[in-house]
């Protein structure tokens, strides 16, 4: 469960947060874009909360708050499925799993 500070965040506040983030270090897998930039996810989050790196929130979490404000998520790079392309294809794979 993240903390109250990262779970109490708005779409605004991570908005402010990446138009003044700076890093210097590697990627994260786990990144967002927010304005057309790709920004690490986690640290992204810790920032626009105000809280210190070692906050117990996990990436996971930190993923699940931007994706419920509507932002884009990537796993190395590559844009996560929608949601509801991944309810389209269960009727496939149950079809599929019927013919076999």
């Amino acid at each position: 469960m993240p903390t109250s500070k990262v779970a109490d965040l708005k779409r605004e506040d991570i908005a402010a947060a990446a138009k003044t983030f700076r890093s210097n270090r590697q990627m994260t897998k786990w990144t967002v874009i927010v304005e057309g930039r790709e920004l690490p996810a986690r640290p992204l989050v810790l920032r626009a909360a105000g809280v210190f790196p070692n906050d117990s929130t996990n990436s996971h979490q930190a993923i699940a708050i931007l994706k419920q404000h509507g932002f884009e998520v990537r796993y190395e790079g590559t844009p996560l499925r929608e949601e509801s392309r991944e309810e389209s294809a269960q009727p496939a794979i149950e079809d599929l799993i019927r013919t076999l």
